[in-house]
């Protein structure tokens, strides 16, 4: 008997959901009736089914009201936006009118349509933009920004546009590329790089910096060995300390470690490094010689001090990060 019960508790289980959403037959909805009479487990069962559907019905419902709410607010900030689009449009229009009316030709019109177009990328994209709108908004206001520059220095008869643009560029990117790379979709391979990807893009880009500003304004090869000289020496600390913090296998007391060691050396012989490069000495190590208090004194003393604190600090850091992975591994 017991065996049928249990039997007959299994094929009440199978159709109770059908039973719940009354789709059964009627031989297996009497069935189940009568089942449910003597078994409190089955009984049990039913009733957490109609809580379940009960919550999922109000998890629906939920989410069509906030898809409605949603839809109605994106509604709102796109009429938002176009009227604020249109409110834009009406120093456009005054300016080509007047602009016409005296007879001139169409020269600072643009110019002031170009500011306008960078207004709205900060004021129309945010509102109209659906999805990713820093992203659209930071786009637009790159653009428009340029378009501006070149506008400008179209109808000044100058050559300067890349010796704006470029710096600005750069600027742009060092501040938001870091959020860019981040929000945009990549590759597998790229997407687990996407810090060496924003060094690498700035990098480039201080490069194409010092490049604009030698074509504008260098008289001699003096600039270019001076400028990416010390330019590049100077990346060597950021490039070194990112390398260490993101792919050093260390610990954090290691790598810690590995980082003072570098940038005492580093803060060490930077200026001797500079010197060397504008040949204003040949040695390329610090001057020992601490007699008097003149510039090389100062810069030795300096040197001397900064590797007697960062060397003790990072071998201290290495020792430590070296025990702890000792006692890792046991």
């Amino acid at each position: 008997m017991n065996h049928n019960l249990i039997n007959q508790c299994e094929i009440v289980k199978d159709l109770l959901p059908l039973y719940q959403d009354d789709i059964c037959s009627d031989s297996s909805k009497k069935l189940i009736d009568e089942h449910l009479v003597t078994c409190e487990g089955c009984k049990d069962l039913l009733q957490k089914l109609k809580s379940t559907q009960l919550e999922e019905q109000l998890i629906t419902e939920k989410n069509n009201i906030l898809g409605l709410h949603a839809k109605k607010e994106r509604k709102k900030t796109f009429t938002i936006g176009i009227c604020t689009a249109s409110i834009l449009m009406i120093p456009v229009i005054v300016c080509l009118i007047c602009n016409l009316a005296i007879g001139h030709a169409l020269d600072w019109f643009f110019i002031v349509l170009a500011s306008l177009l960078l207004t709205a990328s900060l004021t129309v994209v945010p509102l109209l933009a659906q999805e990713h709108t820093v992203l659209w908004t930071l786009g637009s206001f790159t653009i428009s920004l340029l378009l501006l520059l070149f506008t400008i220095c179209l109808y000044t008869h100058g050559r300067w546009f890349f010796l704006a643009s470029v710096p600005t560029l750069f600027g742009l990117s060092v501040l938001f590329m870091p959020y860019v790379i981040r929000h945009i979709p990549l590759p597998k391979p790229l997407s687990q790089h996407k810090g060496l990807l924003v060094m690498i893009w700035d990098t480039i880009w201080l490069y194409a910096v010092l490049a604009v500003c030698g074509i504008y304004t260098a008289t001699s090869l003096d600039y270019w060995r001076i400028s990416f000289g010390i330019a590049s020496y100077c990346l060597i600390l950021p490039w070194m300390l990112f390398l260490i913090i993101r792919y050093g296998k260390g610990g954090a007391f290691t790598n810690a470690g590995l980082c003072v060691l570098f940038a005492g050396i580093f803060s060490s012989t930077i200026n001797s490094v500079v010197a060397l490069v504008l040949r204003e000495s040949s040695r390329l190590f610090i001057n020992a010689d601490f007699a008097g208090w003149n510039h090389a004194a100062v810069d030795a003393i300096t040197a001397t001090l900064i590797l007697l604190v960062t060397i003790p600090l990072g071998i201290a850091f290495l020792v430590i990060g070296y025990r702890k992975q000792r006692a890792n591994k046991q």
